[in-house]
């Protein structure tokens, strides 16, 4: 069994592919990670949420359904999906009698020294108050051309999770681990339980991209479990399909990698 038992700051974040369905939002998943992080709050947990979907909700919502390049366009359907992706939260947060908070950020946010101690300050005031912050990279105004981009919410939330003292980030996604290959490709992939050590080895078991809206992978998984490991943050990379994954991650079970 996993020991979690002293674990009081999380960071959770919720993959595009999980977070999407046919006609937009899946709301029962939502609802499920909802249902959870109020059963850890009571438990007097610190959640913080690392949501992606918005670009993927706004192209839906548009009916743009190829792969979003095009900058300016990229950034209109964040501008489109962000609120609609809120709107879920903050509603099924509601039922708990629980509130939510947006937090958009980009890389300077947390490289100048200023604006990451007012951000710290910020979400230390939101997590006092009870409240679960929501972070998302702010695609409406950051670009790979000024360096401003984290590139990928699984790298964002363990920039997040290292920064604001977390001690274990959990990213959900839709495989339920690290794999030494592509299961879906090698009939030979074995799953890794555990990484003690983020070796070039470790690192060639990831190949590819996620999926049409998703800009994340298995190696953008490893590098942020990298990045995390740096802050002194515990990482586990686990399926977000499985039932009560998030609870039964924190009760020992040993769900994913």
């Amino acid at each position: 069994m996993r020991d979690f038992s002293k674990v009081r700051r999380i960071v959770v974040k919720v993959g595009t592919n999980l977070l999407s369905s046919s006609s937009g939002v899946d709301r029962d998943r939502i609802r499920s990670i909802v249902k959870q992080v109020a059963e850890l709050k009571k438990k007097g947990m610190e959640i913080m949420l690392v949501s992606s979907g918005a670009v993927g909700l706004g192209a839906k919502a548009i009916g743009h359904l190829t792969p979003v390049k095009h900058i300016p366009l990229k950034q209109a359907c964040a501008s489109i999906g962000q609120p609609l992706l809120m709107r879920v939260y903050e509603e099924e947060f509601a039922s708990y009698n629980l509130l939510c908070s947006q937090v958009l950020i980009t890389r300077s946010s947390l490289n100048n020294r200023t604006s990451y101690n007012n951000l710290r300050e910020s979400v230390a005031t939101l997590l006092d108050l009870g409240v679960v912050p929501i972070f998302n990279e702010n695609d409406v105004v950051s670009t790979a051309e000024i360096g401003d981009v984290f590139g990928d919410n699984d790298r964002m939330s363990a920039y997040c999770a290292s920064k604001m003292d977390a001690e274990l980030l959990i990213l959900l996604t839709d495989i339920d681990g690290v794999y030494t290959g592509n299961p879906k490709k090698d009939k030979d992939a074995k799953m890794v339980k555990e990484i003690r050590e983020l070796t070039p080895e470790v690192f060639s078991y990831a190949k590819g991209a996620g999926s049409t809206f998703s800009t994340g992978g298995m190696k953008t998984k490893l590098q942020a479990a990298e990045i995390a490991q740096k802050g002194g943050c515990g990482t586990i990379i686990a399926s977000g399909y499985e039932e009560d994954a998030i609870l039964r991650i924190l009760n020992g079970e040993e769900l994913g990698t």
